[in-house]
């Protein structure tokens, strides 16, 4: 969950009389009634540590703001409803939490009369104090319960993977709604369609091979199966070396006599589908984050491991750091280990030093070693 959740878009009354360019047709505004629904009980649909912790960065980025630039989002009156929701979130998971005041206009008379009046960095230290320890018991909260998750693997068994993506994204379907029968429509030619029962054993290289060999339209021996699959799947990440790096290296397990027993590594797998384009939401954002996670190797008892490489893309706009997409993606890390999965980064700096196979090569013997036992 991110603080954007709290906000929904409502039209300008009027905008196009008013001149206004058609992309601020729309606004971002607080929604008073979530606000309301979340300091009464909790909702359905949100985790409550994720709704704590992103409340407590909204209320602390906006008391930043104000203190430092009064360019707060929010008013008196929204922030109040925040903090409100805040309080009573914090409180459902054990964490008392309470303000010397309770809005910007409170906020400026305490550090008025507290001294810091004259600073900004002093504002700006004192919220950073007081906001710290809630951020520090969420995470406390939050590695205990992927302790847990981690310990029973994944509920439920995969019925079909859409991986190794070449081209456009695919055009999904379910084409048996009760019975949740997926097919993809539209750009199959783009991507894999694994859709053999995958049973408590996981997938491994020798299963892959196997169902590789009987979709192939000709006849081919299972070494050519094999350098025929391992050639399609590099294909999906040809176009980034710090991928492909991490690829090649576990692929070089497979030339050994046992390889039909190690797990495969599938790159490009789809985790979400969001049916709509960034394009075509305009400007609205998906609620599905991350639809594609760069590795993903299923192991025996329930156990998925995802491996992601993380190029600049995923924490700077450009050549800036970006805390929103950093933020963006460390929450959905912990939704994944709360649902059992496993998740290890590279970062893209580590993968471009030399020896960066070596590192990579370590990694996969500690992993595969890890679910040996």
């Amino acid at each position: 969950m991110y603080s954007s959740d709290f906000f929904r878009e409502e039209e300008i009354a009027g905008w196009d009389l008013q001149g206004l360019d058609p992309w601020k047709r729309f606004r971002s505004t607080l929604d008073a009634d979530l606000m309301d629904r979340l300091r009464r009980s909790p909702v359905a649909q949100f985790d409550e540590i994720d709704t704590a912790y992103a409340l407590a960065q909204l209320a602390r980025d906006e008391f930043l703001a104000c203190g430092t630039d009064g360019k707060q989002g929010l008013d008196d009156g929204e922030i109040v409803l925040v903090l409100r929701a805040l309080r009573a979130t914090l409180k459902r998971v054990n964490i008392d939490f309470e303000l010397p005041f309770r809005d910007f206009k409170g906020f400026h008379g305490y550090w008025s009369a507290e001294g810091m009046g004259g600073s900004w960095a002093a504002r700006r230290a004192y919220i950073a104090k007081t906001f710290d320890p809630v951020f520090l018991e969420l995470d406390g909260q939050d590695e205990k319960r992927l302790e847990l998750a981690s310990i029973k693997g994944v509920d439920g068994l995969p019925k079909n993977i859409i991986f190794a993506s070449t081209g456009p994204k695919p055009t999904i379907v379910l084409r048996d709604a009760i019975n949740n029968v997926v097919e993809v429509t539209r750009n199959r030619e783009y991507c894999l369609f694994y859709d053999r029962p995958i049973e408590y054993a996981g997938l491994s290289w020798g299963q892959l091979v196997g169902w590789w060999k009987d979709a192939s339209p000709i006849e081919q021996s299972k070494t050519d199966a094999q350098r025929n699959l391992y050639l399609r799947l590099s294909a999906s990440v040809v176009s980034n070396p710090l991928e492909l790096l991490v690829f090649r290296t576990y692929c070089k397990r497979y030339g050994r006599l046992d390889a039909d027993d190690i797990p495969a590594i599938l790159p490009q797998v789809y985790l979400h589908f969001d049916p709509l384009t960034r394009a075509r939401r305009k400007g609205v954002s998906s609620v599905l984050v991350r639809e594609r996670m760069d590795f993903l190797l299923l192991f025996p008892g329930r156990s998925r491991v995802v491996i992601e490489v993380d190029g600049i893309q995923h924490y700077a706009t450009g050549n800036t750091a970006s805390p929103r997409l950093y933020a963006e993606m460390v929450a959905e890390d912990r939704r994944l280990r709360l649902r059992g999965y496993e998740v290890y980064r590279f970062g893209g700096a580590e993968l471009s030093r030399l020896g960066a196979s070596d590192v990579v090569d370590r990694f996969f013997d500690d992993l595969l070693e890890r679910h040996a036992s």
